[in-house]
């Protein structure tokens, strides 16, 4: 059963491989045609059918996201991002697990969505907890399918959606504004941080549905303003 928590449980020490997105200028927004919500915001994905965190590569440092470089205050931020505690969550989700080799439950910690020029600052923790041996990545624990993985903001009164911003590019490549999804392993009780950006609303609101592709939604999300 899906349970909704304002406050999160202890964790133990979060395993902090970290896409810190840093501030991105916007050039353009693509619409949707036929969706029930319109589109906002760059969503070329791939269907999730190619792990490109195969590969072997790293996770990559905070400041180029598993994307394009970061300004300096992206760099800044990966630095900061290291004491990242899944206690400090402003709002918590849990769900089951939805893979055919684990069964248990993923936390998903709430710690900001945050205004950066013409984009937004997602910061979330995922926390899984299960009592088979191994380790496992987000992508693993997700049936293998990275949409599921990715959160959108949906702005329900304006009907559109903003999904993860992309130059065209699958989930796990260098194109793709946020976190990588395949590339950590994480034991049972471990913390992996994600970071994601989205094109910042077209419409003039300060709280945003941040919907869970795997469980429920985070509702009315506060905007926070842009930091100095």
């Amino acid at each position: 059963m899906t349970a909704h928590r304002t406050r999160p449980t202890t964790r133990r020490g979060a395993l902090l491989a970290l896409a810190s997105l840093g501030a991105f200028s916007l050039a353009a927004c693509s619409t949707g045609g036929d969706a029930e919500f319109e589109e906002s915001g760059g969503n070329g994905a791939g269907d999730g059918g190619s792990d490109s965190g195969s590969d072997g590569k790293e996770q990559p440092a905070a400041s180029d996201g598993g994307g394009e470089e970061g300004s300096a205050a992206g760099a800044d931020d990966a630095q900061a991002a290291s004491s990242v505690d899944p206690a400090d969550a402003i709002d918590t989700l849990e769900y089951p697990i939805a893979s055919d080799e684990v069964e248990g439950t993923m936390t998903v910690g709430l710690h900001h969505l945050r205004r950066r020029g013409e984009t937004l600052e997602l910061l979330l923790a995922f926390t899984p907890e299960f009592t088979e041996p191994g380790a496992f990545t987000l992508w693993d624990l997700h049936g293998d399918d990275h949409s599921v993985v990715a959160p959108a903001l949906v702005d329900r009164a304006n009907l559109t959606r903003y999904d993860i911003l992309t130059t065209n590019g699958s989930y796990d490549g260098p194109t793709m504004w946020n976190s990588k999804q395949a590339a950590v392993e994480l034991a049972s009780g471990d913390t992996q941080a994600y970071w994601a950006n989205f094109a910042a609303p077209i419409d003039d609101i300060s709280a945003i549905d941040v919907l869970m592709g795997a469980g429920p939604s985070f509702e009315d999300v506060q905007i926070e303003a842009e930091e100095g």
